[in-house]
């Protein structure tokens, strides 16, 4: 075969190739919403309480029962909340949370791991599949007087409530 020939069939084998993406279906592209949970970090609008006494720096030796709620906006309306429970071992600078979700159409259950006040956590639906993420700004309030996060970890009935904000990423 000749030089020119060979190039030819190569360079038709190599844009097939291409063009085919290697056999590969289409590639699907995945919707997203995103939504805000309970304000702005200017304006935290969400309340965060614990309901069987408060979160402190010492670790926790039972689960810490939490409710969470807050109005959804953005791609998102109406009200969610979370009912759930810190781990064992928890303080208020980590440990991690798996909560029941109300009000977010798809969603059934959150879990994550608090890390300084930033609580980030997967969405799943119903079958377990993960279908976003929430990224919970918590005990990042320290300037409202009545939200002095931090300084009650160091009291000894803990950090009881307050408010947060929260950025959720949805796929569909």
């Amino acid at each position: 075969m000749r030089p020119r020939a060979i190039l030819a069939i190569t360079a038709i084998a190599a844009a097939s190739v291409a063009a085919g993406g290697l056999g590969a279906g289409p590639a699907q592209a995945t919707a997203t919403s995103t939504c805000t949970w309970g304000g702005t970090p200017d304006n935290p609008t969400g309340k965060v309480w614990y309901t069987d006494g408060g979160i402190t720096n010492t670790p926790s030796t039972e689960p810490l029962p939490f409710i969470a709620t807050g109005p959804l906006a953005g791609d998102c309306s109406g009200t969610l909340t979370y009912r759930g429970i810190q781990g064992p071992g928890s303080t208020c600078a980590f440990g991690p949370f798996e909560a029941k979700v109300i009000g977010l159409r798809g969603v059934v259950r959150a879990e994550g791991e608090n890390a300084v006040g930033l609580v980030p956590a997967l969405l799943y639906d119903k079958s377990g599949n993960v279908v976003g993420s929430e990224n919970p700004q918590v005990l990042t309030s320290g300037t409202e007087e009545q939200n002095l996060g931090f300084a009650n970890c160091n009291s000894p009935e803990g950090f009881t409530e307050g408010n947060f904000s929260s950025v959720i990423e949805l796929s569909r």
